[in-house]
């Protein structure tokens, strides 16, 4: 696949961080170097299949999970993954129909956690088709979009 789904992903990521987790975002390419204290992943079969990787810097595990369930204090760490894996869930349920026409179907796995960057980095047979690097409220999040190679598991 030679197309850049780079707009759709940052239309898809800057408005779930924005309407649901309540942290304004801006794009910012110059994220670089920004370190990703915790990922999630949502694999997704289809027309397309492939996967949707969402990282975020330490400040904002916390505060996403604090707005999404409206606590007054950060809940806990797991309730921290689950949050950031609805968040990934959400933008790869708004990305995937740029990947096909209006009538396609699109199956996505459950959100899978990992620690640090570990779910940002292409697999095998994955290549990446669009990147969006964001400035949060509390921090930094960067989401990448794969698809897989015809044949590859």
């Amino acid at each position: 696949m030679s197309v850049s789904l780079t707009a759709p992903l940052l239309r898809a990521t800057t408005s779930t961080f924005e309407e649901l987790a309540l942290l304004f975002a801006f794009p910012d390419d110059a994220l670089a170097a920004a370190p990703v204290h915790a990922s999630a992943a949502v694999h997704f079969d289809g027309p397309s299949a492939g996967r949707l990787a969402l990282g975020v810097s330490a400040p904002v595990l916390p505060a996403i999970a604090t707005n999404m369930l409206g606590a007054d204090a950060a809940p806990d760490a797991a309730l921290q993954r689950d949050a950031l894996g609805e968040l990934a869930n959400v933008v790869c349920g708004n990305v995937v129909p740029s990947l096909a026409d209006a009538a396609a179907v699109f199956r996505l796995r459950a959100p899978e956690s990992a620690a640090g960057d570990a779910a940002m980095q292409a697999g095998a047979g994955e290549t990446m088709v669009g990147e969006v690097r964001l400035t949060l409220d509390e921090g930094s999040a960067i989401a990448r979009l794969f698809v897989r190679d015809v044949g590859s598991p």
